[in-house]
């Protein structure tokens, strides 16, 4: 890369977008965020976030917010059985937040969006590069010429405008787990569903029992049966808040479900009638169907677990796929695919937002010459393959038995000892 400032687009304003351009602009770079939500105003995501190893590590040295509290502090795991009783667990330090958390403090790093959650924008240091949000806008093409790429987006704001286009020197694609810029480079990348969807939600600490919020205050709470099981565990409430009551009870519940089934193809349409591949939305659940899972849950849960599913007012679902792991460059390096743009996980090992803060900091490095493109792309690679075999391995434990765990944990533990055998021999 070039010592001169460089004009880097970001496809993607999420969370791993954020990311990458806080890291890029106190590079001195100018980065613009091509988003294509209408609005930089993002209700309705309150959904939890294990914060993890990268993530500490990101938010410790690129936060400048960091005096504040955005995590609730949770010392380990428990299982419950059918009976509430403790039948096991381990203590593990672990902070857990939200998306909406997190979005309204990164973008007070990035662009100083001021919000209820970030009321002042943090002092940046002079040298930043330039930066722009711009939401409303959906990519349609890539094209690379002459050592730059044209980014072509049509502006869902004002659809009269036609097309526009960008020219950069580098292109970072993190629209998501279903990205529209892998399908237009990778279209062979095949996405598989993995046989169970995972009911969402989140309630108010002060809308449970006392007894339910002893039972879940402390630590992340899992319960098992059979071919399902339910995790739960508390995140900030409404504008970060951390006071006690205040707070949200979040949950995750997966369930199997055959592909191609008609209680599948209800769960997943709207009110409206509109069938969803991946995530139907929060507040676009159908009544008859919510009805049917809180009663379901009444019969099939332990009282404080399904009193969360009956307090909740906005559940929403997301069918759990397995997607092929990305190339994660392009032209000449000048085209890269970070977090769930380059391979998503399934949700049971909790590191969406550990992989794109992992990707943001070795990005940082790349860009300092510490590491060259290849160095870059062993490393996520790495990181990517082992993390999406152990969580296809978890989901095989609690959702499918013995034996298909005992196949995707032999694939996992071969590579594993096959990446540890590799770094032994290149010392």
């Amino acid at each position: 890369m070039s010592d001169k400032p460089l004009d880097v687009v970001i496809i993607g304003g999420s969370l791993a977008g954020l990311m990458q351009g806080i890291v890029i602009k106190r590079l001195g770079h100018n980065v613009t965020i091509l988003e294509q939500y209408l609005s930089s105003l993002r209700e309705g995501q309150a959904a939890g976030i294990v914060t993890m190893e990268h993530s500490h590590k990101f938010m410790e040295i690129k936060d400048l917010l960091r005096s504040q509290p955005y995590a609730v502090a949770c010392s380990g795991v428990q299982f419950l059985d059918e009976n509430v009783k403790v039948t096991g667990g381990y203590d593990r330090p672990m902070r857990m937040s939200s998306w909406n958390v997190l979005y309204y403090r990164f973008r007070a790093n990035f662009d100083g969006l001021t919000s209820f959650y970030c009321p002042s924008a943090p002092a940046e240091p002079k040298r930043n590069g330039q930066t722009v949000y711009d939401q409303g806008k959906r990519v349609t093409g890539i094209e690379y010429t002459d050592g730059k790429i044209a980014v072509e987006f049509e502006n869902l704001v004002n659809k009269t405008s036609g097309l526009g286009s960008l020219r950069a020197d580098l292109v970072i694609a993190v629209d998501g787990s279903t990205s529209h810029i892998r399908q237009l480079l990778q279209p062979h990348l095949k996405h598989t569903y993995a046989g169970y969807v995972a009911w969402r939600g989140t309630v108010l600490e002060s809308d449970v029992s006392e007894e339910s919020r002893k039972t879940f205050d402390l630590k992340t709470t899992l319960h098992a049966s059979k071919r399902s099981y339910i995790a739960v565990y508390v995140i900030p409430g409404e504008n970060g808040t951390l006071e006690l009551g205040k707070r949200l009870i979040n949950y995750v519940w997966y369930k199997n479900i055959a592909e191609g089934a008609k209680e599948l193809e209800e769960e997943m349409t709207d009110s409206a009638g509109h069938k969803h591949r991946n995530t139907l939305p929060i507040g676009m659940m159908r009544s008859d169907v919510w009805a049917r899972q809180r009663e379901f849950a009444s019969r099939s849960l332990p009282r404080p677990f399904a009193e969360l599913i009956d307090k909740t007012s906005q559940p929403f679902i997301s069918s759990i796929a397995d997607i092929g792991i990305s190339q994660p460059s392009f032209f000449d390096g000048r085209l890269l695919f970070v977090g769930d743009a380059l391979v998503p996980f399934r949700p049971h090992v909790a590191c969406s937002t550990n992989q794109a803060a992992l990707h943001a900091l070795l990005m940082e490095q790349m860009l300092k010459g510490e590491i060259d493109l290849a160095a870059w792309e062993k490393q996520v690679m790495d990181y990517a393959h082992l993390t999406r075999l152990q969580s296809i391995t978890w989901g095989s434990w609690y959702q499918f038995g013995y034996v298909a765990f005992f196949f995707s944990e032999v694939r996992y533990r071969l590579a594993l000892y096959a990446l540890r055998l590799r770094k032994y021999w290149q010392g």
